[in-house]
């Protein structure tokens, strides 16, 4: 009798073990396909922010150029081109902190709409005044 129920413990045992291993290679399967779309999600993230560090590389050439042209064209003292420097500058900071703000959150921040009131028409029973209809008419008088 003892021998028939270390058998069926045996068994019954196996059947665990096996069930087992098929859940752990169906966690595995599982663990692979998450780890694919992780590295798809990475490389999209990748592209996306190497093309925002090229337009703001571009942006910022093109805004040098611009002052470039800018403190050429004048014929001021230094004090005023330093003046007009250092506003480019405050410009370009703002500028950039926004960017770095869009990078590091990974995309804007859209901020909810403001709650409006309106006043509610005062409801039509039917009828009107004459004086109310002329006024539509013909203008307040």
């Amino acid at each position: 009798m003892e021998t028939r129920g270390r058998a069926r413990e045996a068994s019954r045992l196996r059947d665990m073990l096996s069930a087992l291993k098929d859940r752990v290679v169906t966690l595995e399967d599982f663990i692979g396909d998450v780890k694919e779309r992780l590295d798809e999600v990475d490389g999209g993230l990748t592209d996306g922010l190497q093309s925002m560090k090229e337009q703001l590389r571009d942006y910022v050439w093109e805004f040098l150029s611009s002052i470039e042209n800018k403190l050429t064209g004048r014929d001021d003292t230094p004090e005023a081109m330093m003046t007009a420097l250092k506003e480019e500058i405050v410009e370009l900071k703002s500028e950039l902190t926004i960017y770095m703000a869009v990078v590091g959150n990974r995309g804007l921040v859209v901020a909810p709409k403001p709650n409006v009131d309106v006043p509610k028409p005062k409801e039509f029973n039917g009828t009107r005044p004459v004086k109310d209809v002329d006024n539509f008419l013909w203008g307040m008088e």
